[in-house]
């Protein structure tokens, strides 16, 4: 609840805080700058970019912001409940479980293993997926990485204009005044979009991309181990090792209470 006021409030307390320093500047003023800063950064992006680039990346962060991380530890469970069932009731078992199945990456796994592909070939077909997908990701993270290039350069090409257009106006005081503005105002937009938007958002999109990586990694070894029919606690014990550094505290934990002499196999994390 936390993670999702943090951005409104944030943004509250920029627009109070800005409005109290540029109080003598005009509303108008305001917008004319804001505009040729954003429609300048964002009509050079969509020549650089597909516009179905876009479209994926403002799902992305609807999902970044929406939708909580995957729970590591319930998705490790999930899988040894998975292989529990591929070895004591068979494919039929397994099948029916599929459908229940949320998560798109798994359930193409356990179809293929359904369908009777052996680990290597799953490994192929799961790895191409997971490029293709992590690809795409990539392309968004830069439309983000490019907008905030390009914010403090069109802030930059208001500052030309407005120059210009004092240089224009040299008899007359009031232009001048409004010509200062619009070549300042630009130039704090262009920075203040970069640094306050596009990058935070493509880093969030980022970091939310390497925790994905980390799950699919998880269900692409789980997978390959339920068609490789191998025990539910092998996998719990290979799987375990994708998890964070406090997960495998925990894991290590058993080992101290007892002497090295007594430490048996199933205990090592691998």
């Amino acid at each position: 609840m936390l993670k999702k006021l943090l951005l409104p409030v944030g943004l509250l307390f920029f627009i109070i805080m800005s409005e109290s320093i540029i109080d003598g500047t005009s509303i108008v003023m305001n917008l004319k700058s804001v505009l040729l800063v954003t429609a300048g950064t964002l009509l050079s992006a969509f020549i650089a970019y597909p516009l179905k680039t876009f479209r994926d990346l403002c799902k992305s962060l609807m999902v970044v912001f929406k939708q909580q991380e995957t729970d590591g530890e319930l998705l490790v469970r999930q899988l040894e409940r998975l292989a529990l069932i591929w070895r004591r009731s068979g494919l039929v078992a397994l099948e029916k479980e599929r459908k229940g199945v949320d998560n798109v990456f798994l359930r193409k796994g356990i179809e293929l293993v359904v369908d009777g592909y052996d680990r290597y070939d799953i490994r192929n077909i799961m790895e191409k997926d997971y490029e293709l997908y992590f690809s795409r990701k990539e392309s968004q993270v830069n439309i983000l990485n490019t907008l905030a290039k390009l914010a403090p350069v069109f802030g930059f090409v208001g500052t030309i204009l407005g120059l210009i257009n004092v240089l224009n106006s040299m008899e007359d005081p009031a232009m001048i005044g409004k010509g200062m503005a619009l070549a300042l105002l630009t130039t704090l937009y262009g920075i203040l979009l970069a640094n306050f938007l596009f990058f935070p958002l493509s880093k969030k999109l980022s970091e939310y991309t390497k925790a994905e990586a980390t799950v699919l990694n998880i269900i692409m070894v789980g997978i390959m181990d339920i068609a490789a029919q191998k025990t539910s606690k092998s996998i719990s014990h290979r799987l375990n090792s994708y998890l964070d550094v406090n997960h495998i505290s925990r894991m290590h934990k058993p080992i101290k209470e007892k002497p090295p002499v007594q430490t048996t196999p199933q205990m090592q994390v691998q």
